[in-house]
């Protein structure tokens, strides 16, 4: 079943070198047009390799980008309008998943927020690690390090849920 992913998930798991699991958990991504230009085009850019990855995945088709209808685009700014602090791409991909009713990949916790005020079912980059880890695409010692990597990448996660993550992983 396919989802709906922001640019942030994109990225870090990019960036660890664990962007398949998203093809291995769920076929297929749906990503709104302002996300690719986000996570792929702003990347290029400047240079980053994980946009390298994503656009790659796009050209082998298993990244999919959305372009919204018109009033995909009204609702978008309306959302905008009434919740600042949520970008053009964090709104597209909120309407892509609720039209969709589909999982929603998402880390911004103002985003999230919305999102779940919305209905919509919302996980973020940790998650898909986890999700690998039980469906044995990962095993605890990738899972570990893959979560440890993301830390010292610069993913934002506190200590206290950084230490019980990895507790669970052992479990």
């Amino acid at each position: 079943m396919p989802i709906v992913s922001n640019t942030s998930p994109l990225i870090w798991l990019s960036k660890v070198g664990e962007l398949s699991l998203l093809k291995k958990l769920f076929g297929e991504v749906v990503i709104p047009e302002e996300v690719y230009k986000e996570a792929v085009e702003k990347g290029l850019e400047e240079g980053f390799s994980d946009a390298f990855v994503i656009k790659e995945s796009v050209d082998n088709g298993w990244i999919r980008v959305v372009k919204l209808d018109e009033d995909g685009e009204k609702l978008c700014r309306k959302i905008m309008e009434h919740a600042p602090e949520i970008h053009l791409g964090e709104a597209q991909a909120i309407i892509l998943a609720r039209r969709n009713k589909t999982l929603l990949l998402m880390d911004e916790s103002s985003g999230r927020a919305f999102a779940e005020a919305m209905g919509l079912k919302v996980r973020g980059t940790v998650y898909i690690i986890i999700e690998a880890l039980r469906k044995g695409l990962l095993d605890k010692n990738n899972a570990k390090e893959t979560v440890l990597m993301l830390a010292s990448k610069g993913f934002r996660i506190e200590p206290k849920l950084l230490a019980r993550l990895l507790r669970d992983v052992e479990k």
